[in-house]
């Protein structure tokens, strides 16, 4: 069961403005923290079906002039405490401690490292990343701290702008979508996470950028194949009580 804590993990007192250098050789300067998220279990939960905490974090990161790019955005994962143990001293949270990588940075690392090799114009390239263990200093001594290095596509969040767009740039945004789905599908692999809030939209360019590659899997034939369905799956288009979900005349686009 996930219960939420209410208690913010990454303080930007503590965050903003700290460097990071990564095994490349590049090293950024966090500037700002976009969002955060957790998800936290019990004592009971850890035992019972191995179930690890962890909190997520995404930055906007900088470095001087010089290496190109300037901006990017870093994805950050980390153990945190089961739930009630926050407040511990650090030497109990340190019992809790799992070294191993977790999961969904992981399978991102996987992904962005594939589509990065094949050139796709379509999601952000992966800079670089590393872990480390937790120190004494932070929320789980020993416990996983995971960092993605990636580029900062351009454009807007779907999820936020796609009602106050009108039918025609909705129809260009579809259409771009579909491109660039299909070159994703062309580079191997394919995105699970499907929703607009994993969808940038660059009006200018008229490009559809994929982002969030934590759940995916890789592509089959029958992927290659589109369906305009997808559009309802990635919140791109609805069908109302009325509609056929077989006959897009019907579907509110």
């Amino acid at each position: 069961m996930i219960i939420p804590s209410n208690i913010i993990w990454f303080d930007d007192d503590d965050w903003l403005g700290s460097e990071l250098s990564f095994p490349a050789g590049s090293t950024w300067r966090l500037t700002k923290k976009i969002k955060e998220s957790e998800d936290i279990y019990s004592q009971r939960d850890h035992e019972d079906d191995v179930a690890i905490s962890e909190a997520r974090a995404v930055f906007v990161a900088s470095r001087g002039p010089g290496a190109a790019p300037t901006t990017a955005v870093l994805k950050v994962h980390m153990q945190i405490p089961w739930w009630g143990s926050a407040t511990k001293k650090p030497l109990i949270r340190a019992q809790q401690a799992v070294s191993e990588t977790p999961t969904r940075g992981t399978r991102e690392v996987e992904a962005l490292t594939l589509l990065t090799k094949a050139g796709c114009s379509s999601t952000p390239h992966l800079i670089d990343w590393m872990k480390r263990q937790q120190t004494q200093d932070e929320w789980v001594p020993g416990g996983f701290i995971h960092f993605i290095m990636m580029e900062m596509v351009p454009g807007v969040d779907v999820s936020l702008n796609f009602d106050i767009l009108d039918r025609k740039e909705r129809d260009e945004l579809r259409a771009a979508f579909k491109a660039s789905f299909l070159e994703c599908t062309a580079c191997g692999i394919v995105n699970r996470d499907s929703g607009s809030q994993n969808l940038r939209w660059d009006a200018e360019r008229q490009k559809c950028y994929i982002i969030d590659w934590e759940m995916h899997h890789p592509s089959r034939k029958r992927d290659e194949i589109w369906s305009d369905k997808k559009y309802i799956s990635w919140n791109l288009a609805r069908v109302g009580e009325d509609g056929d979900y077989d006959d897009m005349s019907t579907w509110t686009l």
